[in-house]
């Protein structure tokens, strides 16, 4: 097939195979701008950003999945029922001023999200009670969620095999969580001993730096949920809630399909209350607090349409708009990546495919009062 990419962005054209088994052609475009402020439309980047081929983490997802994180989404999706928006890199405080902890947040049209951010500090134990240290002054944080609440305790034990594992579900890559005897259960008895005599012995412990300003950790046992702004793993608790059920019915009836139960939600990377339902027009301002060293930062993102037509070798023609399902803030590359999708069910063969944008213009908005 010809394809006629004019849109000055890269681009990826790929099959997929959807619930059901029905096929699809998916395309995706991946535009790269400039992080600025100023209440200024994001401009492009001088050197556009490759598609991501595959999921990229930071840890050893090979050796060890859980405790890894997601630091890039693959582009390679089928399709995203709403638009994504997260957060990667770090935060930096106002000014470079070392401080103990400081709020960041971000605000996407209606969508808040604030967190609280703090240097390194610990659980300490005192008899059966656990008490937090003053953290550390500090000029930024990691947005990682290995610094958000969570954990993951491994032990081996006199059966052959891998280590047993207990671990917070919501996120078995961070710190400060400690076991209760009900998550204990998932694991045999001899595991469960040796997890109690390493916890008799624990004294302290790396404490989460990044919590829900609302809802803050007082203790190692809380039952409260991670917080951060960075994309999910497909292990997350978040995520795989829509994943389906593998059983022996899927594997006796439907494998390798999906799961008959399979939600298109899973293909969600961004926390929960930063996933816009329907999807972001692409002109919507943004603001940051507490990410970059220049304090309170607002932008707005470009008025980019992606377009798409494609004609079939018959000469029927199917066009029009792609959606923008991400928004990918990086405030260590200072870039802002825009992804848009376009999924077409597969009948007559394409012959030709045609790509291009418009700069749609931007009204002008009380963006204060926004």
């Amino acid at each position: 097939m010809q394809i006629d990419n004019r849109s000055g962005f890269p681009h990826a054209w790929f099959e997929k195979t959807g619930p059901g088994g029905v096929v699809y052609d998916v395309l995706v475009l991946r535009g790269t701008f400039a992080l600025s402020g100023g209440y200024q439309p994001l401009q492009r980047a001088d050197v556009q950003a490759p598609i991501v081929y595959a999921d990229e983490y930071n840890g050893h997802p090979e050796a060890n999945p859980l405790q890894s994180v997601l630091r890039c989404e693959g582009d390679l999706l089928l399709f995203k029922p709403a638009s994504d928006i997260y957060v990667t890199g770090t935060a930096r405080s106002e000014g470079g001023v070392a401080q103990a902890g400081w709020l960041a947040g971000i605000r996407v049209g209606t969508r808040r999200k604030l967190l609280q951010l703090h240097g390194p500090r610990r659980f300490e134990r005192q008899g059966q009670a656990w008490r937090l240290s003053s953290a550390e002054a500090v000029t930024q944080v990691p947005l990682d969620y290995r610094y958000a609440f969570g954990g993951c305790y491994s032990v081996m034990t006199s059966q052959p095999g891998e280590a047993e594992r207990v671990y917070n579900p919501e996120n078995p890559a961070g710190c400060g969580w400690l076991p209760t005897e009900a998550d204990l259960q998932a694991v045999s008895p001899e595991a469960q001993a040796q997890i109690r005599q390493w916890l008799e012995g624990v004294s302290e412990l790396p404490a989460p730096q990044i919590e829900d300003v609302e809802a803050p950790i007082v203790s190692p046992y809380d039952a409260l949920p991670p917080q951060g702004l960075a994309p999910l793993a497909r292990w997350s608790q978040a995520r795989l809630q829509y994943a389906g059920t593998y059983d022996e019915h899927w594997q006796r009836e439907r494998y390798p399909l999906l799961p008959d139960d399979f939600d298109e939600r899973f293909y969600q990377a961004a926390p929960p209350d930063l996933i816009q339902p329907g999807y972001l027009s692409g002109d919507e301002f943004i603001s940051l607090l507490g990410m970059l060293p220049e304090g309170l930062t607002h932008f707005r993102l470009p008025g980019v349409l992606a377009l798409a037509s494609l004609t079939t070798t018959s000469g029927h023609c199917q066009q029009g708009p792609l959606v923008l399902d991400t928004v990918a803030i990086d405030l260590d590359a200072r870039q802002v990546s825009l992804i848009w999708r376009g999924t077409f069910e597969r009948g007559e063969p394409w012959r030709r495919l045609a790509v291009g944008t418009l700069d749609v213009p931007l009204v002008q908005e009380d963006v204060h009062g926004a």
